[in-house]
């Protein structure tokens, strides 16, 4: 650190308050302050010697210098004391070599005012004027030192004079000076900021007896007006010279505002149509649009989307409170609790959603799928502030979709069992075909027979043909049950099994068979190939009965909301529990060629049965011990309608 010739040079291991009092002359109480903790006042005193008392500018200079900032400090203590050093009460900047001054000297430092505006720029140019750099620092009460003290202030200030005084300093003063001078100015500020934070801090006796002895200098110290009106006195000084500068714009801005009335005018209009169009757009789109705010409330929807909620939505209600009252669910069925909700993610979030597949739950219970696209708004800061919601009804797209899985699933089973059936099929056709091969081969080497031989062969080679003829019809029928278009529709089963009972009259009265029919309800079915299923139940049961007793078959129908079940309970063999699941597959035949028929009346009631969507199984506890079939069939058409009653119908044959 360079010190100031003339400055005193104190022994370091002195008690710290020694060597400021051997420095100043006085022990000032700005050193006392933090007694308590004595690196803070040692620090303090670093500074204090560093950037005042061995700052290398003049110590006159400094110390006048002092006492003008200090004008513009609240505390009015450090004017005081400063200028008491000025004045002989202890050390101009703690130079013993420097002279001080008179009370008449120090009260024209007291009473000039700091130029500002206008009156600043002789100023300027007087400093600018000094030298380049300057050579000699001005005496007291000159133009160069109120050019330079002028100048400092403002710096010191941050007024809007700052700028230009700042670079006035740059021309009068060389780098090194200019630091020097920065660093000055920081400590005075430490100072009176030290100041205010230490409410508690008094003037000495010597500077009290100055002040009680000279009115003059506490007068100019206490009734100066410049530190309460300098937070004042700034931002008025700041707001004239903007202005200034807006008198010399105010022509422009004039002409401006007039053409920009007209624009805005315009421009308004244009974001009305723009706005009108817009909602007339929304309004149109096939999908419900609603905005809403951080806070859950709706600030805009279109019509669709009433239509999709079910009802109009509670505008002026509590936050949150009607889009959290919607029921929504995943597509699994999981239901969204309110803070889970698709739009709270986005708010959350501020990242969009697309796509996404949701159930939404409507005041009539109703249930119908949605895609959700949802997409953050934003302010120009970037802050999410609300967000735009579409909703799309899926439902349709979603039924198909299954109706489409459905199908394959089905084609995959048609499929796998046509391959079964192929396989069937190309073994029983060869039967009766060897049959007639065989016959004609034994009706050849017999030409020359008696003719009742001939006429035996004859017969028995009607009868393939015959059983290859049923076998084709019925396979044509089972074909047809799978191909076949279904005319559903409500019917009662009760002609339907009259129908039947007409077609199987011969077998009824031949074995004295009884077909019971319990109450039935009406039902949705394609009435033909419902007839074709109670046709092969019931000649199932009459063709396979127990040898010397008469078959008993009862038809019951259970309805419930998803449909009806049916059961058809016979007395008669009864199916071994090992071929239950066996017997509805084609062509299979557990009684072999001694009872006729052709192992498809079974596999037809299936195919029919699942073309309607339901299913059908066998319950039997064994031979000899009768069979219930049960099938279901699902209600389609009309899905909740109210069951009609039943009617009461009982079919006897004997």
């Amino acid at each position: 650190m360079s010190v100031e010739p003339g400055s005193t040079s104190i022994d370091s291991t002195m008690p710290l308050e020694s060597r400021i009092e051997s420095r100043f002359g006085v022990l000032p109480n700005f050193f006392r302050l933090a007694s308590k903790d004595p690196i803070i006042t040692a620090n303090l005193w670093g500074f204090a010697q560093f950037g005042y008392l061995d700052n290398p500018l003049p110590s006159l200079f400094k110390e006048r210098l002092f006492v003008y900032l200090s004008r513009f400090c609240e505390v009015r203590y450090c004017i005081a004391r400063h200028l008491g050093f000025l004045v002989d009460l202890g050390r101009p900047a703690g130079d013993p070599a420097c002279p001080p001054q008179t009370i008449e000297e120090v009260l024209p430092l007291l009473r000039w005012p700091l130029p500002q505006g206008d009156a600043m720029t002789p100023f300027v140019d007087a400093c600018r004027d000094l030298g380049n750099p300057i050579s000699a620092y001005p005496a007291p009460d000159t133009l160069g030192e109120r050019a330079l003290f002028a100048c400092a202030t403002h710096v010191f200030l941050q007024t809007p004079d700052a700028a230009r005084a700042h670079d006035a300093l740059r021309v009068a003063l060389e780098p090194s000076q200019l630091e020097h001078l920065h660093v000055f100015l920081a400590f005075v500020r430490t100072a009176h900021y030290w100041t205010k934070l230490h409410p508690e801090l008094v003037m000495e006796d010597d500077i009290i007896q100055l002040l009680n002895a000279h009115e003059v200098l506490a007068a100019c110290i206490f009734n100066y007006p410049e530190p309460q009106a300098d937070a004042l006195s700034r931002q008025i000084a700041a707001e004239l010279a903007s202005l200034r500068e807006l008198r010399s714009q105010n022509a422009k801005i004039t002409d401006a505002y007039e053409a920009l009335n007209v624009d805005h005018k315009y421009i308004k209009e244009s974001l009305q149509e723009r706005e009108t169009n817009l909602r007339e757009l929304v309004s149109a789109i096939p999908a419900a649009v609603y905005a809403c705010d951080v806070s859950g409330f709706i600030v805009y929807y279109n019509r669709q989307a009433a239509e999709l909620w079910g009802r109009e939505p509670e505008l002026d209600g509590q936050p949150w409170s009607f889009l959290d009252s919607r029921r929504l669910y995943n597509p699994d069925g999981t239901r969204l609790q309110p803070q889970q909700t698709p739009v709270r993610e986005v708010l959350a979030t501020g990242l969009p959603i697309v796509n996404r597949e949701l159930v939404l739950e409507r005041p009539d219970s109703s249930r119908i799928h949605v895609l959700a696209n949802i997409a953050p708004l934003r302010d120009s800061t970037g802050l999410v502030y609300g967000t735009v919601n579409i909703f799309q009804d899926i439902t349709e797209i979603k039924g198909r979709q299954q109706e489409r899985e459905q199908l394959l699933q089905e084609l995959e089973r048609s499929n796998r069992e046509l391959s079964k059936f192929s396989y069937a099929v190309s073994h029983d056709l060869q039967a009766p075909v060897r049959t007639v091969r065989t016959l004609t081969q034994l009706l050849l080497r017999r030409e020359g027979g008696a003719p009742e031989d001939t006429s035996h062969l004859t017969t028995m080679i009607e009868q393939a043909a015959d059983g290859m003829q049923r076998l084709i019809e019925s396979l044509l029928r089972y074909a047809q049950a799978g191909q076949s278009e279904l005319n559903r529709e409500t019917i009662s089963p009760g002609p339907v099994i009259d129908s039947v009972r007409v077609s199987l009259a011969a077998a009824i009265a031949k074995t004295n068979a009884r077909v019971i029919v319990q109450p039935l309800s009406e039902i949705e079915a394609d009435p033909v190939q419902l007839e074709q299923v109670f046709q092969n139940l019931i000649d199932n049961a009459i063709k396979f009965h127990k040898p010397g007793e008469s078959p008993v078959i009862e038809i019951r129908c259970e309805a419930s909301e998803s449909g009806w079940r049916f059961t058809v309970t016979d007395n008669g063999q009864g199916i071994p529990r090992e071929h239950q699941h066996t017997i509805f597959e084609p062509l299979k035949r557990l009684h072999g060629s001694e009872t006729p028929g052709t192992g498809l009346g079974l596999a037809l009631c299936r195919a029919i049965v699942v073309r309607h969507g339901g299913k059908i199984w066998v319950e039997s506890e064994g031979a000899g011990r009768g069979a219930s079939f049960r099938f279901t069939l699902p209600r389609i058409a009309q899905r909740g309608r109210k069951q009609d009653s039943p009617s009461s119908a009982s079919l006897q044959g004997t």
